[in-house]
């Protein structure tokens, strides 16, 4: 929660595998409680972090940054439909050259259903996941991973085998 531009504007840092500091990386539109860097990820010559505080689409819609390896931002993105209190950008992840952005309070199929984006490595939405049996409280999207030509998105609270028992989606690229 780096204050640097404003209470929990948030901030990531770039470190070598030594563990050396190379960059530390704020957004160009920094602003407070936008919680930039409560999900990172590394990949596919991209770092992605997360704001999902950020209100670019109404409070708390969240947005998510692309970077380049040195820290350079090369692009901001945001959902195509998102609403006040979506958590955009809650988690995130890169690889397979493609960047996937959890949504886990998205309303499609009820409050708190959740979704997940995936786009190129420009930034470019490709497409809307959402769980083929999702309901409310679900939280799709709540932990998102891709890698192999896999997409995995996690929903903890999912209902299947009993309260908030949770469950895993696996979806091909």
């Amino acid at each position: 929660q780096d204050d640097d531009n404003g209470s929990s504007s948030g901030s990531a840092y770039i470190f070598d595998l030594d563990g050396n500091q190379l960059s530390k990386i704020t957004p160009s539109d920094a602003a407070a409680s936008d919680f930039f860097g409560r999900s990172v990820a590394v990949g596919s010559g991209r770092i992605v972090v997360g704001a999902y505080g950020d209100d670019d689409n109404g409070s708390n819609s969240g947005s998510a940054y692309i970077f380049d390896l040195d820290g350079n931002q090369l692009a901001k993105i945001t959902a195509s439909d998102g609403a006040s209190g979506d958590s955009f950008g809650f988690s995130v992840a890169v690889g397979s050259g493609r960047i996937v952005v959890g949504a886990h309070q998205d309303d499609d199929n009820g409050s708190g259903s959740g979704s997940a984006y995936i786009f190129d490595l420009d930034g470019n939405q490709l497409s809307k996941i959402t769980a083929s049996d999702g309901a409310a409280s679900d939280l799709f999207g709540y932990s998102v991973a891709v890698g192999s030509g896999r997409i995995v998105v996690g929903a903890y609270q999912d209902d299947d085998n009993g309260t908030s028992s949770g469950s895993a989606y696996i979806f091909d690229l």
